[in-house]
């Protein structure tokens, strides 16, 4: 069974002539990282924040494990590009801070915290302020939060669009690391084509004017990370170099359509 699943969904802001969305169908397998790429405007934000049950479709279907997504819940935890973290805790205490609303033991939540930060590499960070911390340290601390959470699926908005190309690329090697160790469904969307290969192991190409999905692929240049090869060899492969100039081609060709 799909964790998630949209079915000829549409939504239609009031006031605006043409839906974010329209007629979308999707669905998230239990171990799948599914990646929605396209440009501003093409509605993938729209869709994530359908999945995370902040808005609600206008037509259609949204489902989690068969059930309609009614509301946000804790088997979706949402990884934002701004991380919102709260600057008054540590980053022990902001991993902790879900599972303390939760009413999760402080024994245990301990437990789950310092297994979390082992996993994003910040293990020896557990005390230090968020003010102390560097762009991309604040996302893997995001990210562990979210992890903590134990929920089943990662909904994750751009998350690196705000880090430099260096740190943007080693918080893609953690994250396909984080999908593999935790065994979750990871749906995640981005405007970057590159990143997009690199990390789905299915990838939606989406288009404006109004938002719909154009494209279906199946990469496998994640897997090829994870079974050890280089991201530099991955990334100077002709293969992936094709494919990243075919979807070049295609977001360009969409969005001239849509100024015509």
């Amino acid at each position: 069974m799909s964790l998630l699943q949209v079915d000829n969904l549409t939504v239609h802001y009031p006031g605006q002539s043409l839906p974010a969305l329209q007629q979308v169908s999707l669905s998230l397998a239990p171990d799948e990282l599914l990646v929605a790429l396209g440009p501003s405007g093409c509605g993938k934000s729209t869709l994530l924040n359908v999945l995370a049950g902040f808005i609600a479709p206008s037509h259609g279907t949204a489902q989690f494990a068969g059930q309609p997504i009614t509301g946000p819940g804790a088997e979706r935890a949402v990884v934002f590009q701004h991380d919102g973290l709260l600057p008054w805790l540590d980053v022990a205490g902001n991993v902790a801070f879900g599972l303390k609303l939760q009413g999760v033991p402080a024994a245990k939540r301990a437990a789950i915290v310092a297994d979390t930060l082992q996993q994003v590499g910040l293990a020896d960070a557990s005390d230090k302020r968020v003010w102390q911390l560097s762009g991309g340290m604040r996302q893997r601390v995001g990210i562990a939060r979210a992890l903590a959470s134990q929920s089943r699926v990662l909904l994750m908005d751009e998350p690196f669009g705000a880090l430099d190309a260096f740190t943007r690329e080693q918080m893609q090697q953690l994250l396909l690391q984080v999908w593999r160790q935790s065994q979750r469904g990871i749906f995640l969307i981005t405007h970057d084509i590159e990143e997009a290969l690199f990390l789905a192991s299915s990838l939606v190409l989406m288009s404006p004017g109004p938002g719909r999905i154009v494209q279906y692929l199946r990469p496998t240049f994640s897997q090829r990370f994870l079974a050890g090869e280089s991201v530099r060899a991955i990334k100077s492969d002709p293969e992936f170099i094709t494919l990243r100039e075919q979807l070049l081609a295609s977001l360009s060709r969409a969005q001239q359509q849509e100024a015509a």
